[in-house]
């Protein structure tokens, strides 16, 4: 098994007023986050208007660089996503 991470993401999607709005904004974020080689849903908060949950999960080829892809994870969602806020996450590391 490989190494692996499990981020649980809570998101403000500031501004928006109703669920097809949000639906919109959050494909794009899923996208712009598949492209970057992750599996991942909205796990939670389906009904809020203005916050998500999501949660990322992502193989490593090794221990040494499952620390490097989380981090170069979030600072592209910070770096690049400006339309979001993330108020909060957790992580899991599975290194078997």
């Amino acid at each position: 098994m490989k190494p692996h991470f499990i981020l649980t993401l809570i998101i403000r999607l500031e501004g928006c007023k109703n669920l097809k709005e949000k639906r919109s904004r959050l494909a794009s974020l899923l996208n712009f986050l598949k492209k970057m080689n992750v599996s991942v849903i909205e796990s939670n908060l389906h009904d809020n208007h203005q916050e998500a949950e999501l949660c990322i999960i992502k193989l490593s080829q090794n221990a040494k660089t499952l620390d490097r892809d989380l981090e170069h994870l979030l600072t592209k969602i910070n770096t690049n996503r400006g339309d979001i806020d993330i108020i909060n996450y957790e992580t899991e590391r599975v290194i078997c």
